[in-house]
């Protein structure tokens, strides 16, 4: 009887990186014969169950509709170019477990797609409800976590104080009633759900240390698809033919915080008259108009490929490009657009593989909100927090030290002594749960 594994990735936010990485080992599980499904609602439904994978799609998709009036809300007061929260309690919100009766709902209704599907195994990436799901069901959990969020000692914002004044959800009046009813433990903040039998870390040391504690934890490196997700540049391209120094610019499905900040007059002003070749990928949005020939806009370009090929990468900080950074040994800039993509920048700083352009304190304001767990703040910065000439200045700094190049080089030997998703499928099996 073939072993059957159940997915469960993050998905109420806009990126694509929990999905990836359980796309990458459901690829590994099913080379050695596992039989794998996902539980996933939201865009990308469509993309996971065209290449074959079974679905379960939750009949929950108007429980973000707070995070959605919080969302308009801020837009109401103007743009936001970045959003600061100091832990995964936000992610709760966001997620909408808004109420006690939405967690049973949820857990129950997952309950049943486990009866359903009959797995042996659960995996969760970043999921608040993964770990619960297994204990009630009497099934062996792994998490995919990042250091950062590790249930052992979790610290999103590592880099500097937490500014006073942010006081994030407080998840105990949503969650504990109903832990307590099933007889589990009670939580006390939101990465105490993302725990289980079997913590994967998608990362490097230098990248994700860990805190004191974290037993049950194996490094795995970067958890991405054999295939890369991209395929080859586009010959009409021609990128790098006259040995101009190539930057790939591109923001991925974590600029959905920041819609309505317009940042093409940004990358044209910084580079016009620099004589560098600049191609900008807008991740399937518009293109919009450019006015000018410092930069080449695309809608999407085979991202691995473009990173592979640059001299230098400007992005947002998410995983996905990132690691794909890392894994080419080329140096980056990043200008976040919330706090956990400059915590990523900021470990690729302190290697010394890149430079962070982040907003300072000055450029934050606080914002209150209420939920069923009463008051909790936020800190937004309204306007774009980075100029032209700053911009340039600092990726032509990146470009001209060899220090960067050198620093992502030994990121890119470091991550090539993991095994990737091939690795934490035989983690998985060599634990003989089954």
């Amino acid at each position: 009887m073939r072993k059957r594994v159940l997915f469960f990735p993050s998905y109420r936010g806009s990126g694509f990186g929990h999905i990836g990485r359980c796309l990458a080992l459901a690829d590994a599980m099913a080379e050695r014969g596992w039989e794998a499904a996902f539980v996933l609602g939201g865009p990308h439904v469509r993309r996971v169950a065209g290449e074959g994978w079974t679905v379960f799609r939750p009949p929950f998709e108007r429980g973000r509709a707070l995070f959605a009036r919080l969302r308009r809300a801020l837009r109401r007061e103007g743009s936001v170019a970045y959003l600061f929260f100091s832990n995964l309690n936000y992610q709760a919100v966001r997620d909408g477990f808004h109420t006690a009766e939405r967690v049973r709902r949820e857990v129950e209704w997952e309950l049943e797609v486990v009866r359903r599907f009959d797995p042996h195994l659960l995996v969760g990436d970043a999921w608040l409800l993964t770990s619960v799901v297994g204990r009630l069901a009497g099934l062996p959990v792994v998490q995919i976590v990042r250091s950062a969020a590790h249930p052992a000692g979790p610290r999103l914002v590592w880099w500097r104080e937490v500014p006073p004044g942010i006081r994030p959800p407080d998840i105990r009046p949503v969650f504990n009633p109903v832990l307590e009813r099933w007889g589990l433990p009670p939580v006390s903040r939101a990465e105490d759900l993302l725990d289980g039998d079997l913590l994967l870390v998608p990362s490097i040391p230098s990248l994700d240390p860990l805190p004191q504690g974290a037993e049950r934890t194996r490094y795995v490196g970067p958890l991405v698809r054999r295939d890369g997700g991209g395929g080859e540049v586009p010959a009409e391209m021609d990128i790098g033919s006259d040995h101009r120094p190539f930057i790939y610019v591109t923001v991925g499905g974590g600029s959905e915080s920041v819609r309505g900040v317009e940042l093409l007059p940004l990358w044209e002003e910084a580079f016009a008259g620099t004589g560098w070749e600049v191609v900008v990928s807008t991740g399937g949005r518009p293109t919009g108009k450019v006015t000018g020939r410092a930069v080449r806009v695309f809608p999407w370009v085979p991202g691995p490929a473009m990173v592979s090929r640059a001299d230098l990468v400007l992005f947002h900080g998410g995983y996905g490009t990132m690691m794909e950074t890392v894994r080419a040994g080329v140096p980056s800039v990043v200008v976040p657009f919330h706090a956990e993509q400059e915590a990523n920048g900021r470990r690729l700083q302190q290697n010394g593989a890149a430079e962070v352009l982040g907003p300072w304190d000055e450029h934050l304001e606080r914002v209150t909100h209420r939920w069923a767990g009463g008051e909790f703040s936020t800190l937004v910065c309204r306007r774009l927090f980075v100029s032209a000439g700053d911009l340039r200045e600092v990726v032509g700094r990146v470009l001209d030290d060899p220090r960067y190049r050198a620093a992502a080089l030994r990121l890119s030997e470091e991550q090539a002594r993991y095994g990737g998703a091939p690795q934490a499928a035989q983690f998985l099996i060599d634990l003989g749960w089954f």
